[in-house]
């Protein structure tokens, strides 16, 4: 027969990985984000970066509540729209000047990376209120603090 640990303990543990998972989760994310469609003319698998995020959320899930596992869902769904985008953008084109996308698609571009850049900046938010952690943070994307 096993013992559990005591209530302290175990909430301590939980919290502990809670704090491992997250922050991974976010730059899991944040790499599928800052992820490029072409390097040089060879298009870029986003697949690998979103495997990667897939398992880091897929062990998040396992520690959190209803309204943390949403976010989590959303997190996942802005990412999968975001690999789709990339795979139709290579699909339909070809690598524009300095492998930037092509001027047709760069709209497509901005506008599903803009939709994870909110996501992830989202799931940040909730995480946080979930460890606790009180305040504003900084983005990564950018220079004003996000709420």
């Amino acid at each position: 027969m096993t013992t559990g640990l005591d209530g302290g303990a175990e909430n301590y543990l939980v919290l502990q990985r809670k704090g491992q998972l997250f922050p991974a989760v976010t730059l899991a994310a944040y790499r599928l984000h800052r992820l490029a469609v072409w390097r040089g003319r060879t298009p870029i698998d986003p697949h690998p970066a979103f495997d990667v995020l897939e398992d880091a959320v897929v062990q998040a899930t396992f520690f959190g509540d209803d309204d943390l596992n949403a976010m989590l869902e959303s997190l996942l769904a802005a990412a999968r729209s975001f690999v789709d985008s990339v795979r139709m953008i290579q699909d339909s084109s070809r690598p524009g000047f300095g492998g930037n996308v092509q001027e047709p698609h760069r709209g497509d571009d901005a506008d599903v990376r803009q939709k994870l850049q909110s996501t992830i900046e989202s799931f940040v938010t909730v995480a946080r209120a979930d460890l606790c952690i009180e305040g504003s943070w900084r983005s990564a994307f950018g220079d004003s603090p996000a709420t």
